[in-house]
């Protein structure tokens, strides 16, 4: 089997060809922050299965000028501190790629693009887990005469990271999510995707098509609901229709009043618009006796006034009560007594009028008055 190209020996020698190569005399050191240890690593992945660097940024591209120098990169790669660009093309595909490596606080965060697809895929380092800062800064060795000395410069590298398995860690987290994103199915010797990760794609994939998330910067279909208190009622709204059901032998049951809390009791006359509940019976009594609601003496205050007909509402309701469906067709209250006072007729013809007075007609007959005997 081909040696892995993302292998801990591979990627520590496409660093070590990447570094610039010093000119006579030059004690400067290659590199001296986590950060840029980072790129120079995540630029040695993208050699090392292929892409070649054609420039330092989206716009900046230099393909001439690095071709000469390649593999070496020049001595600017490192010039911007905290951020670092690249710009690489490779022979499997017609577009151009962008690696950009940015320092966030104590992370670096590494992301990938495709020119012209739009679609970022990143992930985040924390540069203590995988940097050894103790190998830090890191000079390729010069000799007694000035020249370069690179023989031992892998090892220097290596001592860079925390250990060699921290490098596979970090080489497989890139692999599975930049390479394999931005070109999948990439054929290279040795190079072989991470199944895993596919099946991961392929079900956000699956998911995504099944619930699209909808952007509500750039105007969705459903825009989102208005702030309400809860419950809502609002009485400018139409009352839900009823949705259309199949008719069948029998119609549906209605089951807006399942407890009949809206229907008369049964053996109950029926109400007439005035009626009150039933279950109201016994209000007037905390109101002035004789007087219920109707206290002359407040009308011009909190209302009021002389009684109405209509019954009392006490505990013993006559039968003007609308409860009773006003069977006594009472059309006011006798001038001689007060409201929901006993008036005993003194003679023939003194009582109230027929079926008047809060009691029922006589069904007796009797005198002209139609009093009881």
């Amino acid at each position: 089997m081909a040696n892995n190209p993302l292998s801990t020996e591979s990627i520590l020698k496409h660093m070590a060809d990447a570094l610039p190569t010093h000119i006579k005399g030059d004690t400067s050191s290659d590199f001296s922050s986590s950060y840029e240890a980072i790129a120079l690593f995540t630029h040695a992945c993208m050699t090392a299965v292929g892409f070649r660097l054609i420039g330092y940024g989206e716009h900046q591209k230099t393909e001439a000028q690095l071709a000469e120098i390649a593999p070496r990169l020049s001595s600017k790669w490192n010039s911007s501190f905290g951020s670092h660009s690249f710009l690489y093309a490779h022979s499997q595909s017609s577009m151009q790629y962008v690696i950009k490596i940015d320092r966030l606080g104590s992370k670096a965060e590494i992301r990938g693009l495709g020119v012209g697809d739009e679609r970022i895929f990143r992930f985040e380092v924390t540069a203590k887990d995988y940097i050894s800062s103790a190998a830090l800064p890191l000079r390729i060795t010069l000799t007694a005469d000035g020249e370069e000395d690179r023989s031992d410069l892998e090892a220097k590298l290596k001592e860079v990271f925390i250990s060699p398995s921290r490098i596979q860690d970090l080489a497989s987290e890139f692999k599975a999510t930049i390479i394999q994103k931005l070109i999948p199915g990439l054929s290279k010797e040795g190079y072989e995707e991470s199944a895993a990760q596919n099946a991961r794609d392929e079900r956000d994939e699956a998911q995504s098509r099944r619930n699209p998330r909808e952007d509500p910067l750039r105007g969705g279909d459903r825009l989102p609901e208005p702030a309400r208190p809860y419950p809502f009622q609002d009485p400018l709204a139409v009352d839900p229709r009823r949705p259309i059901v199949p008719q069948g032998d029998f119609p549906p049951p209605g089951f807006d009043d399942e407890l009949d809390m809206n229907r008369p009791l049964r053996g109950m006359a029926p109400l007439h618009p005035s009626a009150r509940s039933p279950f109201n019976i016994g209000h007037d009594d905390l109101n002035p006796p004789g007087l219920g609601p109707n206290d002359p003496l407040r009308a011009n205050f909190v209302g009021g006034g002389f009684p109405r007909p209509g019954g009392m509402g006490g505990m013993h309701p006559t039968f003007d009560d609308p409860l009773f469906g006003g069977m006594g067709q009472g059309q006011g209250g006798d001038p001689r007594a007060p409201p929901g006072a006993r008036y005993d007729p003194v003679g023939p013809g003194d009582g109230p009028p027929r079926g008047a007075g809060g009691r029922p007609p006589n069904p007796f007959g009797g005198y002209g008055s139609n009093d009881f005997i």
